[in-house]
């Protein structure tokens, strides 16, 4: 139940925070360099716009939402449907890094672009220098790391594509039979006897011997055979021995 809220809340209140920070980040563009305040010997060039102090604000409360929602998705555990603790991970990659190359990715190509396309920036003071210097340094430090996060992820699919797709019986008996386990020695004994009763049917003796056949010569050679399908595994003791009465009582 943990990570059916975790997970949804985390993944909204991350991206809710990158969104809101790229929101306010153009607002403050636009505005530019500003300044406030009274009874000040300066004389103030550019009075900041009603509501700047809100966005500042915003901005940075922004960053603290996304930060507490990527570490609720980093911490969501394991999805209730699956048990076996490998699908709790986000493909393979740390969402961590994944975060990281989102948000400045995004920030950065937002600030760059809106730097160079909007006209209350460039009519700003100092706005469009600021963004494009904010553009470029956050694309640095943002693609690298969601080209390696997407890498990951890309090969943690791949890698789930290409696990064994053998049924759980046939998976369990192979598993088996390297760890020695009883139930996995019973399923090879049972497989190497279906290829011992396809053997033996297909040998000499496997039907009735026509008649005036036999001999000790005859015997002889079954019995070697018998003992060459024991030494090999393709038959067991128990089913050496009954065909080698078999081809005794024959004589």
């Amino acid at each position: 139940m943990g990570y059916l809220i975790k997970a949804p809340l985390g993944l909204g209140l991350f991206f809710g925070g990158v969104i809101l920070f790229n929101v306010k980040l153009v607002a403050l563009l636009e505005t530019g360099t500003c300044a406030s305040g009274t009874n000040t010997p300066y004389l103030v060039v550019q009075k900041c716009p009603s509501g700047t102090g809100t966005d500042i604000l915003l901005l940075v409360g922004s960053i603290f939402a996304g930060l507490i929602g990527a570490a609720l998705f980093g911490l969501r555990g394991d999805p209730p449907w699956n048990r076996d603790g490998r699908g709790g991970r986000f493909g393979g990659i740390s969402f961590g890094l994944f975060a990281w190359g989102v948000f400045f990715t995004a920030t950065g190509a937002t600030s760059l672009i809106a730097s160079l396309t909007n006209q209350a920036i460039s009519d700003s003071s100092g706005g469009k220098l600021g963004g494009i210097i904010v553009g470029g340094t956050f694309l640095v430090m943002g693609v690298p790391a969601l080209l390696i996060a997407l890498g990951g992820l890309v090969k943690g699919l791949a890698g789930r594509g290409g696990r064994d797709e053998r049924p759980p019986t046939m998976t369990a008996t192979s598993s088996g039979m390297a760890s020695g386990r009883p139930m996995s020695r019973l399923s090879a004994g049972l497989d190497q006897a279906r290829a011992a009763q396809q053997m033996g049917s297909s040998l000499p003796w496997g039907s009735a011997p026509p008649s005036g056949a036999g001999g000790t010569s005859g015997q002889i050679a079954k019995l070697e055979r018998l003992q060459k399908l024991r030494e090999s595994g393709a038959l067991t003791q128990t089913e050496f021995e009954r065909e080698k009465a078999k081809v005794l009582a024959e004589g």
